[in-house]
C-alpha cells in the first residue's frame, strides 16, 4: 500500500512523480518553418530514430507510438516487447495497454455528450444528478460538473485508499462512489487539486442520467462510432490475454490487475495504439471521424480551452486536458493528458491548430516519464521548431516591503508534506522547497520567474489576502498556512523554532497540548508515527488495531495505517510499544521507508554516507539514507572528514522530530 492512495494517475510515488514534472513556460514566437510531419515515412523515420537512441533503448521494455495529422494516422507502431520474458513484440493493432488517467479525457467527452443532449448542465448543482446519493457540502456554494471537470471540487479527499486489485475482483462504480464519498470543505472553483474521485463521480453522473452502466455508455457512444474495436473500461479474461505485461522499475514483469472501480472513469481505460489514433483524429477534427460524430466542434473546443489557471501567463486545465510540458511546446498551442498506473504509463498531446496529435504508451515504470518528455521534446523540435525565445516582459517590479505580503509557508493541496517557504527580497522572492532555494524575479503582479524559466504565481482570496501559490508542481496548487504561532516553551531564537512552528501549522500536533511543546522530551513511537501520517494527509485505515497494545490508543488509527503501508513493524508478542521513546535509528528507518514509497525504487535509492558512532546493522541503510538527504536538525553535524554521528541509538527528541518532518521530503 501507499502513504497516499493509489488512484489511477496517483499514488504516493505517482504524486511525487508529478512533483518532478515542473510547470515551465518559455515564450517563443511561432516559427514560419512549422509544417509538421508530412507523411507516414517521415513520421516513421522520426520514431525509429528516437527509439534507436541508446539512452531510450536501455530503459525501454515496450511502447506503442501514434502520430496523426490532418485526419490521417501517419504512424501506429510498436517498439520493444509486450512481454519481455516471452519477447513478444508490441503490436499497435492488437496489444492492449492500460492508459490510466487518459480515461479522464474520454470521461469528459461522455459528460459533454450529455450536456449537448440537454441531460445535464455544467453549471447546475451536481446533486440533482446524483439520485439518492447525498454529498456533504460545508461551503454553502453548489458543486457543479464544471468544478468536477476542472479538479476544483474542494473535496477533502480526492483519492481512494486503493484503486487496484486482483484481476477477478469486481467493484461496481455505484458502490465505489458511495463507499468513498468525500465532503466539500473548500469553496468549489477556488483552488486546483488533481481529483481522481471527481472523475469517478462524473462517470456516476453519466451512468445515472443515461440509465446505463458507464462502460456501456462509452462503448456505445464513443468507441463504436469511432471504430475503436479494441478499447475497454474493464478487465475481462479476453482483455487480459491481450494485455501487455506491466514491468517495474527494474524491468521485471508484474502480475495483471483490475482497477477500482471496475469501470473506472478516472483510470480504467485499456486500448491499443491504433484505436487511440482514431480517438485523437476525432478530437482534432471537431468530434468527427469519417461519417461519425461523437461531439460538436464547440464541445471539443470547450474541452481544450484553458478553464482554470492560477495566472493568465501560466497554463492550466481544461476538461480532461492539461498543459504538462509547456516548456517544450515551442510556442504552439498544445493540450495533453498523461496517465500512470502500476507498470504502465501513457501520454497524448494535441496541437489543435496544427491538426496534429502524438500518443505513446509504455508497459514499464522504468524512466517512463523521461521517455515521454524526451519523445515530445524530440517531436516538437523536429516538426515544430521554435525561433529564439522572446524576452520576458517585466511590467511590475515591487520593493521588498511591498512583497512582504507574499511571505509564508505554503502547503501543497495534494501532497501536504510538500511545502514551500516564500521570503521577499528586492525585485523578487526566494522560494525554498525539497529541491533547495530558488531565486525568482518578478515579471508582473503576483507573477515570478526563476533562472531556469519556471513561472510561479500567487492567487488572492475574495478578501484580497494571498491564499494560494503554484510553482514547480503541476498537479495542484499550494495553500498558505496560518501565520506562525509559537509555543510558550519554545523561544524565538531556538534553532528548532521554525520546524516546531511548522509542525503546528501543519496540524501535526492537533492531538496534543496546545500550550506547551516540551521540545527536549523524547518523542514516543506512537507520536512519531502519528505526526508522520498527519503529514502524509491520509486517508487512514478503517481496520481494527492489529497490535494488542494499541487498541484504544489516541494514535491507534495512524499506527494501523502505517502498518498497512509497510512503514512499521511490531515487537515480540504482537505488540507495538506505542508509548516507548523512539530511537533515532528507528525513526530514520521509518522515514526512509516512507521515502521509498513516495518516490518508488528508482527515485529513492538508498544513499551512502560515512557514519561515525554505533548504528544497528538493520538500521544502517535507513540512517545513511536520511543522513545523506539532510533530514535532521542542528543536533547533527559533520566532522572534518565529512562523517556524521547520527547518535542512532539515542532517543529522538520532540524538537528533533519536528526538524526531521520540516526537511522531509
Amino acid at each position: 500500500m501507499r502513504i497516499l492512495p493509489r488512484s489511477a494517475g496517483s499514488s504516493f510515488c505517482r504524486v511525487l512523480a508529478t512533483v518532478l514534472s515542473a510547470v515551465l513556460i518559455f515564450p517563443y514566437p511561432l516559427s514560419a518553418a512549422s509544417s509538421g510531419p508530412s507523411d507516414s515515412a517521415e513520421a516513421a523515420a522520426f520514431a525509429d530514430d528516437f527509439f534507436s537512441r541508446p539512452d531510450i533503448r536501455q530503459s525501454l521494455v515496450g511502447a506503442v507510438v501514434v502520430v496523426v495529422r490532418d485526419d490521417r494516422t501517419l504512424l501506429a507502431k510498436g517498439y520493444g516487447y509486450a512481454d519481455a520474458t516471452q519477447r513478444t513484440p508490441v503490436d499497435p493493432d492488437a496489444t492492449l495497454f492500460r492508459l490510466a488517467s487518459l480515461s479522464k479525457t474520454v470521461t469528459a467527452a461522455a459528460v459533454m455528450q450529455q450536456a449537448e443532449q440537454g441531460k445535464v448542465e455544467l453549471d447546475r448543482d451536481v446533486s440533482v444528478y446524483l439520485g439518492s446519493l447525498n454529498l456533504s457540502n460545508r461551503t454553502g456554494v453548489p458543486l457543479t460538473l464544471r468544478h468536477l471537470l476542472t479538479h476544483t471540487s474542494g473535496f477533502d479527499r480526492t483519492e481512494a485508499a486503493a484503486d487496484e486489485g486482483e484481476p477477478e475482483e469486481v467493484y461496481p462504480l455505484d458502490d465505489f462512489v458511495k463507499d468513498h464519498l468525500p465532503t466539500v470543505v473548500r469553496k468549489p472553483g477556488t483552488a486546483y487539486r488533481y481529483d481522481n474521485y471527481a472523475y469517478d463521480l462524473l462517470g456516476y453522473v453519466v451512468q445515472h442520467v443515461t440509465g446505463q452502466p458507464f462502460g456501456q455508455v462509452v462503448a456505445n457512444r464513443i468507441f463504436a462510432p469511432l471504430g475503436m474495436k479494441s478499447s475497454y473500461f474493464a478487465l475481462s479474461p479476453y482483455v487480459q490475454r491481450r494485455m501487455a505485461t506491466p514491468h517495474d522499475d527494474e524491468g521485471r514483469p508484474l502480475p495483471q490487475y483490475a482497477t477500482f472501480p471496475t469501470d473506472s472513469p478516472d483510470g480504467g481505460l485499456i486500448s491499443t495504439g491504433a484505436d487511440m489514433g482514431r480517438f485523437l483524429r476525432a478530437l482534432l477534427n471537431g468530434g468527427r471521424l469519417g461519417g461519425a460524430s461523437i461531439l460538436t466542434e464547440d464541445s471539443v473546443k470547450e474541452m481544450e480551452r484553458r478553464q482554470v489557471s492560477i495566472h493568465p501567463d501560466i497554463p492550466g486545465v481544461g476538461y480532461g486536458f492539461e498543459s504538462t510540458y509547456p516548456d517544450l511546446s515551442n510556442g504552439q498551442f498544445v493540450v495533453d493528458k498523461g496517465g500512470v498506473s502500476t507498470g504502465f504509463q501513457s501520454h497524448l498531446w494535441l496541437l489543435p491548430e496544427r491538426k496534429t496529435g502524438l500518443f505513446v504508451a509504455l508497459n514499464s515504470a522504468r524512466d517512463a516519464r523521461t521517455i515521454q518528455r524526451e519523445l515530445f521534446a524530440a517531436f516538437m523540435n523536429r516538426f515544430y521548431p521554435a525561433s529564439a525565445p522572446l524576452e520576458a516582459e517585466t511590467t511590475v517590479r515591487q520593493s521588498q516591503a511591498e512583497l512582504l505580503r507574499l511571505e509564508g509557508i505554503y502547503r501543497d493541496l495534494r501532497l501536504p508534506m510538500w511545502h514551500y517557504e516564500v521570503e521577499a527580497r528586492e525585485g523578487g522572492i526566494t522560494v525554498t522547497d525539497g529541491y533547495g532555494a530558488h531565486r525568482l524575479t518578478q515579471e508582473k503582479e503576483l507573477l515570478f520567474v526563476d533562472e531556469d524559466g519556471r513561472k510561479a504565481a500567487f492567487k488572492e482570496d475574495e478578501a484580497g489576502r494571498i491564499a494560494y501559490f503554484a510553482y514547480n508542481k503541476a498537479d495542484s496548487w499550494a495553500e498558505r498556512l496560518p501565520d506562525r504561532e509559537q509555543y510558550a516553551d519554545v523561544p524565538d531564537d531556538s534553532p528548532y523554532a521554525k520546524p516546531i512552528s511548522y509542525a503546528r501549522q501543519q496540524g501535526l500536533l492537533d492531538k496534543e497540548d496546545v500550550r506547551l511543546f516540551r521540545p527536549t522530551e523524547p518523542i514516543t513511537r506512537a507520536q512519531f508515527v502519528g505526526q508522520l501520517m498527519a503529514l502524509a494527509g491520509g486517508p487512514y485505515s478503517e481496520s481494527p488495531s492489529a497490535f494488542v497494545d494499541t487498541a484504544g490508543h489516541p494514535y491507534a488509527t495512524e499506527i494501523q495505517t502505517a502498518l498497512e503501508y509497510g512503514l512499521v513493524t511490531g515487537t515480540n508478542g504482537g505488540r507495538f510499544e506505542p508509548d516507548r521513546p523512539i530511537a533515532r535509528q528507528e525513526a530514520a528507518v521509518i522515514l526512509a521507508r516512507a521515502l521509498q514509497l513516495q518516490f518508488g525504487a528508482g527515485g529513492a535509492a538508498p544513499l551512502t554516507t560515512p557514519l561515525r558512532g554505533e548504528t544497528a546493522a538493520w538500521a544502517r541503510e535507513g540512517v545513511q539514507t536520511i543522513v545523506a538527504r539532510g533530514y535532521y536538525g542542528p543536533e547533527v553535524a559533520k566532522d572534518a572528514s565529512g562523517a556524521v554521528d547520527y547518535r542512532s541509538k539515542q532517543p529522538m527528541l520532540r524538537q528533533e522530530a519536528a526538524a526531521m518532518f520540516f526537511k522531509f521530503p
